[in-house]
């Protein structure tokens, strides 16, 4: 059984994903990894009298390089042996240096926001300035931003920052990552507490598909009689041609690499990719089966948003609250929010790809805007954004895509109360700090130096 958080999927205009789409659209395989590409919308005028005077923003981090440093030395290794032995078609030897420069220029730089993140970045932040102007001009104007505590969404708050200082060089902006602002720039507590089963669950659909496939993608690299795994050596043979997928999934990422993306037919990439969105669904989203828990998570960056801007009404002096976390953060927001077509709780894997899509709900560098305007009589209305596109949820307005402050706030409060009473939200602690483990050695002796 389907169902579709929110509004109707027949109004989710969308090409279907299938061979034919990842043809004409080869990055999309990527998932999570898919490049952020803006493309112009229409915008919706607010209804009038009202104008701009706030921002609440929660973003993905920028495109990176490939958490796992050894999927670049697999491939490097098994091509390079290939090599000496004289094993590579003339396909495999073009793999061979491809492959050899990239894991050179990829050594120490796991999971680094690369030069396309940042320009990503850049790039959302002149449109937001562009968008609304009298937030961002002038010599009065205060911004905050919050990072997770990981080095790519650290650098990534730094580009959009960055951007926003040129454009008005009399800006301040207070930018720090730390511990404390985890709960809604890295929310993890409710992904971590069923990850384990979900990855059980799913992975291995992976794995069958990825041997499936290794024939003939071998079959392009390597000559007949070239032997290069053993019978025994299955599994390393999936590791590679899983790695080969990956790398060519992640190459969109970093910028002057030339592309293997003929390594995979269309219609081998829709088989993985199917399989790894399922996954990807299992750990991150609401499936029915495990996913109760991330709408904590979901709830945590929504009591953000209540909070910041209800001590922005109480006199805080700024223009925007940029938050910057992670691909799990943003999609557990859409979820708990219920913005139309990004929340499908299910159990159907074998027809996800109908209703949840990883990489149009969270490519890299994804992000949702909450703008708020008001008109002379103090009245406040919202406007949301999922990559910088308007975006419904399923709360009356009668001038939508905006909402009136007063409904949007009851709205994520009560989802909030709602949330809070989930059995699994409850075993949890949403409501408590996350627990900090005692450290693995005894008390230390004080120190003579003072």
């Amino acid at each position: 059984m389907i169902l579709l958080c929110g509004l109707l999927a027949a109004t989710v205009k969308a090409q279907t994903v299938d061979a034919d789409f990842f043809a004409k659209n080869p990055d999309c395989v990527g998932g999570i990894y898919y490049t952020y590409r803006y493309e112009p919308a229409p915008s919706t005028p607010a209804p009038e009298g009202y104008e701009p005077f706030y921002i609440s923003h929660v973003g993905r981090h920028g495109s990176r390089w490939h958490t796992s440093g050894y999927r670049y030395v697999v491939c490097q290794y098994v091509l390079n042996r290939a090599l000496e032995a004289d094993g590579l078609t003339e396909y495999g030897h073009q793999l061979q240096r491809i492959m050899d420069r990239l894991a050179i220029k990829a050594a120490g730089r796991e999971a680094e926001l690369s030069p396309q993140g940042i320009a990503e970045q850049r790039g959302i932040a002149e449109r937001m300035a562009a968008s609304y102007p009298s937030l961002f001009e002038g010599d009065d104007v205060f911004v905050e931003a919050y990072s997770s505590i990981f080095p790519r969404c650290i650098l990534t708050m730094a580009a959009f920052n960055q951007r926003l200082t040129e454009l008005n060089p009399k800006i301040r902006i207070y930018q720090t990552s730390n511990a404390r602002v985890q709960p809604f720039t890295n929310t993890l507590r409710g992904h971590k507490s069923f990850q384990a089963e979900a990855k059980a669950a799913t992975l291995p659909r992976i794995d069958r598909e990825i041997d499936r496939i290794s024939p003939a993608v071998l079959a392009r690299i390597f000559k007949p009689g070239y032997a290069a795994f053993t019978a025994s050596e299955a599994d390393k043979c999936n590791v590679f041609v899983r790695s080969l997928f990956d790398l060519m999934m992640m190459m969109q990422n970093t910028e002057g690499d030339t592309r293997i993306d003929d390594l995979f037919t269309p219609q081998e990439r829709m088989a993985v990719w199917e399989k790894i969105n399922a996954y990807r669904y299992a750990q991150y989203g609401t499936s029915y089966r495990w996913g109760d828990a991330i709408f904590g998570d979901g709830a945590s960056v929504m009591r953000s948003i209540v909070d910041d801007f209800d001590a922005k009404l109480a006199g805080e002096n700024r223009s925007a609250f940029l938050r910057f976390g992670h691909d799990y953060t943003v999609i557990a927001l859409l979820a708990t929010m219920e913005v139309e077509g990004m929340c499908a709780r299910t159990d159907d894997w074998e027809h996800l790809k109908e209703v949840w899509v990883d990489f149009r709900i969270s490519p890299m560098s994804a992000n949702v805007q909450f703008v708020f305007f008001r008109n002379e009589a103090g009245d406040t209305i919202v406007k949301l954004l999922h990559n910088e596109h308007e975006c419904r949820i399923p709360l009356a307005s009668d001038i939508a895509p905006y909402y009136r402050w007063d409904d949007l706030r009851r709205y994520m409060t009560d989802k909030m109360a709602h949330i809070a009473e989930l059995p699994a939200v409850k075993e949890l602690g949403f409501d408590r700090p996350a627990r900090v483990e005692a450290p693995a050695f005894g008390i230390l002796e004080e120190s003579p130096c003072r």
